[in-house]
C-alpha cells in the first residue's frame, strides 16, 4: 500500500465531522469537508493507525465502512474518536456560513471597530475563493456603511445627526435634525434613540432607513428618556381578508390574526397615520376589506374618484385621436 500524505488540519477536521454525524456517505463527507473522494479516503486510512500513546485496541482511531476494504467503502462511520471530537478549522461550508452572518452587522452601527470586521471577512472571503463575491458586496454597502459610521461617531462623540428618514408608518420622507443618546438592536435591526429637534421629543429611528447622514455640531443637553418612546400613537383597525387570499398573511405582518369557521380571517392592522391606512386599504382592495363601515364606505369613495379621473383621462384621449 502506498504512502498517503495527508495535511494535519485536514485530518484533525475529518474526524469531527464524522463524529458529529454518524454513518455518512463518503461522496457527501468528501462534498461537505471541500475534498475529493480519493482525498477523504487517503485521510481515513492515514486516521485508522493514529491515535492515543499505547498505540493498541482502544486507542487508536476506529472506523466502521460497509464494504470489506475502506477504498471501495460507500459508507463510513468513526467508532473512536481518540479524543479528537471537536474540529479545529472550519470547513468552506462553515466559513462560508460565518462569512455571511457577519456581514450582516456591516449595516449595524452598533459593531464599534468596523475595520476590524472588513478584515475578518476579507480573510474569511479569501479562505472560500468568495473574492468576487465579496466585491460585489462591497459595492453594494459602501454608502450604508458610510452613514452607519456617521451614526456611531456621534452617538459616541456626542454630536447631532442631520439625515433623511423614511417612515414606513406613514410612507413619507422627511429631513430630521436629532439629538442621538444611545443605539440598540432588535429583531435584527438596528435603531437610534434620541431627541426630534423639531418636535423636542424622543424618537426612534430604524438606521437602514436613514439615508444622508452627516454630523451637525454638538449634541444638546438631553432630558430624561420616555420608557415607551417612538414615532407617535399605534393605533389598530380591524379588517378581513377572504379565504382565497390567504397568502396575504405570509407577505404583511398584521397585529393579529384570527381565523373564522367560513375559512376567511378577521386581522388587525396596525398604523400610525390615517393617511397611510386608506392608501394601504386602496393598494390592497383585493384581499383586504375594511370592517368598519364608514372606513369601507370612505375607501369605497376614494376609489370611484380615482376611477373617474381615469375614465375622464381615456374620454379626452378618446376625443383627441378621433
Amino acid at each position: 500500500m502506498s504512502t498517503r500524505a495527508v495535511p494535519l488540519a485536514t485530518l484533525l477536521s475529518v474526524v469531527p465531522y464524522f463524529h458529529t454525524r454518524g454513518a455518512v456517505p463518503v461522496s457527501d463527507a468528501a462534498r461537505d469537508l471541500g475534498l475529493t473522494e480519493k482525498q477523504l479516503r487517503a485521510a481515513l486510512w492515514q486516521l485508522w493507525s493514529c491515535g492515543l500513546p499505547g498505540y493498541g485496541p482502544g486507542d487508536l482511531i476506529d472506523l466502521a465502512f460497509s464494504s470489506e476494504d475502506l477504498d471501495d467503502a460507500e459508507m463510513v462511520e468513526v467508532t473512536f474518536t481518540a479524543g479528537i471530537d471537536r474540529p479545529v478549522r472550519l470547513t468552506a461550508a462553515e466559513a462560508i456560513t460565518l462569512e455571511t452572518g457577519l456581514a450582516v452587522f456591516l449595516d449595524q452601527p452598533e459593531v464599534i471597530d468596523q475595520a476590524a470586521l472588513r478584515d475578518l471577512l476579507t480573510t474569511l472571503r479569501s479562505a472560500t475563493g468568495a473574492d468576487e463575491r465579496a466585491a460585489g458586496f462591497d459595492a453594494r454597502h459602501e454608502t450604508v456603511d458610510a452613514d452607519a459610521d456617521v451614526v456611531r461617531t456621534a452617538v459616541h462623540n456626542g454630536s447631532a445627526l442631520r439625515f433623511v428618514y423614511h417612515s414606513a408608518s406613514s410612507d413619507t420622507s422627511t429631513t430630521r435634525v436629532v439629538d442621538p443618546a444611545r443605539l440598540s438592536v432588535a429583531d435584527g435591526h438596528s435603531y437610534v434613540h434620541g431627541v426630534d429637534r423639531e418636535s423636542g421629543q424622543w424618537r426612534t429611528f430604524r438606521t437602514d432607513r436613514m439615508s444622508g447622514v452627516e454630523e451637525v455640531g454638538p449634541r444638546r443637553a438631553l432630558g430624561p428618556e420616555p420608557q415607551d418612546d417612538g414615532e407617535g400613537d399605534i393605533r389598530v383597525e380591524k379588517a378581513r381578508v377572504p379565504s382565497t387570499a390567504a397568502w396575504f398573511l405570509d407577505e404583511f405582518r398584521f397585529h393579529s390574526v384570527v381565523r373564522r369557521p367560513d375559512g376567511d380571517v378577521d386581522v388587525e392592522i396596525a398604523y400610525h397615520d390615517r393617511a397611510w391606512l386608506l392608501r394601504f386599504l386602496l393598494g390592497h382592495a383585493d384581499v383586504v376589506r375594511a370592517t368598519d363601515p364608514g372606513l369601507a364606505a370612505e375607501v369605497a369613495r376614494r376609489a370611484v374618484e380615482g376611477l373617474e379621473v381615469y375614465t375622464a383621462a381615456a374620454g379626452e384621449s378618446s376625443a383627441t385621436d378621433a
